[in-house]
């Protein structure tokens, strides 16, 4: 099986993931690295050479980790949008209360 196309297009997805990433689009960076980890099991499941085995278990093990850190960044932005909505939330009564802003003559 010649695995010169299917490194080449995980390849391409990482570094789709990982421009995600940059622009903060978290979501579609998760989605791509799944992506490439379903890809890399999917192409182990029906390898048989040893030493090919070995390979895409170890681009297996790298696309894990790059999926675990898009994961953490995508967590960590979650969270802080969930802050701000709770912050804008508890903040609503006293903004509700201030006298709106008179009409000019």
């Amino acid at each position: 099986m010649d695995l010169t196309s299917h490194k080449e297009r995980w390849a391409v997805w990482a570094v789709q993931a990982r421009n995600f990433a940059k622009r903060q689009n978290f979501t579609d960076a998760v989605a791509r690295m799944k992506l490439v980890r379903s890809s890399i099991s999917d192409t182990l499941a029906e390898v048989t050479d040893p030493r090919d085995k070995a390979r895409l278990e170890g681009f297996l093990a790298r696309a894990n980790e790059q999926l675990a850190d898009l994961q953490a960044q995508y967590d960590a932005w979650r969270s802080e949008i969930a802050a701000r909505r709770q912050h804008t939330i508890d903040s609503a009564e006293e903004e509700m209360s201030r006298p709106l802003p008179s009409q000019a003559d």
